[in-house]
């Protein structure tokens, strides 16, 4: 847990004198007022900020919010890769306790750093800058990390109430699951029940979903050749769900490239980053509810369809 570099101290700010700021202080030095000033705004742009996020003391205004939050750049992306690589296993998590003593919230240690940091290992790994094992270390070491900032993460939430049910997976014979536990954290903090796992095989997903009630299962997928075996499964999971109308939610580079390769394999909808999934998971839980409203009156409209073509047979 990054406890400490939760609460950092302001760089470069010497403790305040109780006297600091009296009638005897101005009359000794003529600059005193513009220090005073100096302070004021110190205090007020970092210090408070940095305390009430630290103690949790209630929401942050957000020009407060603002002046703490710490924006990640490519060239955090670049050292980031670098750290993760390295033999010294510490170097990466030294390098993340800078990056939110800094100020950077966790959430944009998610989107921002891990995940193009992920990103940046795939592509390292199609360009032969890395091999397999390399990638793997490097992401097994963030996944840790991950799970180290999620208290945290998670503290946020407001909702007491679950949402839905959601299972999350990514394709038999795919690896790296960093992208689905990031979705699920978000899930999670949105009030949902989340069941993430490594790739089960088909039959494990089917028995899965046939015993216990998903309202949505979404799927990682790295490669467009796994997109067959996607469609399949899609297919025969949503026949053997014990909910009728389970709806699928994909993500991954190839439906970012190319988003009509959703409705080719099946799937109800898109997440594009871990940000959006709670809403479009929200969407489909919506859309499944209508259509199990809609149902029984679908059902009577089609045996009185079905009656009225035999009287008119007769």
């Amino acid at each position: 847990m990054f406890g400490a570099s939760l609460q950092p101290a302001a760089p470069g700010h010497r403790s305040v004198s109780p006297r600091l700021g009296t009638s005897h202080d101005v009359m000794e030095s003529p600059t005193a007022p513009r220090r005073s000033e100096r302070l004021e705004r110190t205090i007020e742009n970092e210090l408070v900020p940095r305390l009430l996020a630290s103690h949790r003391a209630g929401p942050v205004p957000p020009a407060l919010s603002m002046a703490m939050a710490r924006e990640l750049s490519e060239r955090d992306v670049d050292g980031f890769v670098a750290a993760v690589r390295s033999l010294d296993d510490s170097r990466a998590v030294q390098f993340l306790r800078d990056i939110l003593a800094e100020g950077a919230t966790v959430e944009a240690v998610y989107l921002d750093l891990l995940a193009p940091s992920a990103r940046r290992l795939g592509q390292m790994w199609d360009n032969d800058e890395c091999d397999f094992v390399e990638v793997t270390v490097s992401l097994g070491r963030m996944q840790r990390m991950l799970r180290d900032l999620s208290q945290v993460f998670l503290a946020d939430a407001t909702r007491s109430e679950p949402v839905g049910s959601v299972l999350l997976t990514c394709i038999p014979g795919e690896q790296h699951t960093l992208g689905i536990i990031m979705v699920g954290e978000f899930l999670l903090r949105d009030g949902w029940r989340v069941l993430v796992g490594a790739p089960w095989s088909e039959s494990d997903l089917l028995t899965m979903v046939g015993t216990e009630w998903f309202d949505v299962i979404g799927f990682s997928v790295g490669s467009e050749s796994r997109l067959p075996l996607l469609k399949r499964d899609i297919r025969r999971l949503k026949s053997a769900s014990r909910n009728p109308h389970l709806q699928c939610m994909v993500g991954g580079q190839v439906f970012s490239d190319d988003p009509t390769l959703a409705d080719q394999v099946g799937a109800n909808a898109i997440a594009g980053d871990a940000r959006e999934a709670p809403q479009i998971a929200r969407r489909l839980l919506d859309a499944a509810q209508r259509a199990a409203s809609d149902a029984p009156l679908r059902e009577a409209l089609g045996d009185h369809g079905q009656f009225s073509d035999a009287l008119r047979r007769e």
